[in-house]
């Protein structure tokens, strides 16, 4: 698939692969940045060596001036394979004291280093979503889980993640840029429900965060 590359100095004239164009997409509209592994283990796992090919395309890409990688110093993936809060509108109120200390209690390991990419601003606005920050220092744990939460969906239920609304393009959609917004939306037709990436959440902010699912958004939720 050809596509123009954006305008940059020293771009090359890449054509890019549907696979390409597909990393690109949930880059640009589903999350702010996925770890070079994670994009491995998705996009090349059929590859003798994924991680090498993997990087082999970044590579090109970042040339051309797609992405842009970096090294954040994150906790390494720990493993998510159900919501640790999964509540509905009619259900009683979580043990938020419960759910707050198993969230605080899975980091195990130290931060190190480790390899991301992010799509660039150009591209970014060319495939219609956003792109062009890195995360903050702050976020990039928290980022790189809710992709690991974005890829899971992926997996399990493709036709949900094609309807993942990341939180900029929730944004985008919203009048006040100060308004608090959840991490991503699921909007299926007729079963819309919020994701969020729980981190270390104390029970004050998941019972907060409770409320504004229930009460402003009237929203069934799901804590990872």
């Amino acid at each position: 698939m050809a596509l123009a590359p954006p305008t940059s100095k020293g771009a090359l004239n890449l054509a890019l692969s549907e696979r390409d164009v597909d990393l690109i997409e949930t880059l640009a509209l589903k999350v702010r940045v996925l770890t070079v592994n994670q994009i491995a283990r998705t996009w090349w796992c059929r590859a003798a060596q994924p991680t090498a090919a993997a990087r082999h395309r970044l590579a090109e890409l970042e040339r051309a001036g797609f992405v842009v990688s970096f090294t954040a110093i994150a906790h390494p993936e720990i493993p998510l394979s159900c919501p640790v809060i999964s509540w509905t509108p009619g259900l009683p109120a979580p043990n938020f004291g419960a759910a707050s200390h198993r969230l605080k209690t899975r980091w195990s390991q130290p931060p190190t280093e480790t390899r991301c990419v992010f799509v660039s601003p150009v591209t970014g606005r060319h495939f219609g979503g956003s792109g062009g920050r890195r995360p903050r220092e702050s976020e990039e744990t928290h980022d790189i889980h809710l992709a690991q939460v974005y890829l899971l969906l992926r997996l399990r239920d493709p036709e949900a993640a094609q309807n993942w609304v990341s939180e900029e393009s929730v944004r985008a959609g919203r009048d006040r840029r100060d308004e608090k917004l959840p991490d991503a939306i699921v909007d299926t037709p007729g079963e819309r429900r919020v994701v969020e990436f729980g981190g270390a959440y104390a029970k004050a902010k998941l019972e907060a965060f409770h409320r504004y699912c229930c009460q402003e958004l009237q929203l069934p939720y799901e804590v990872w």
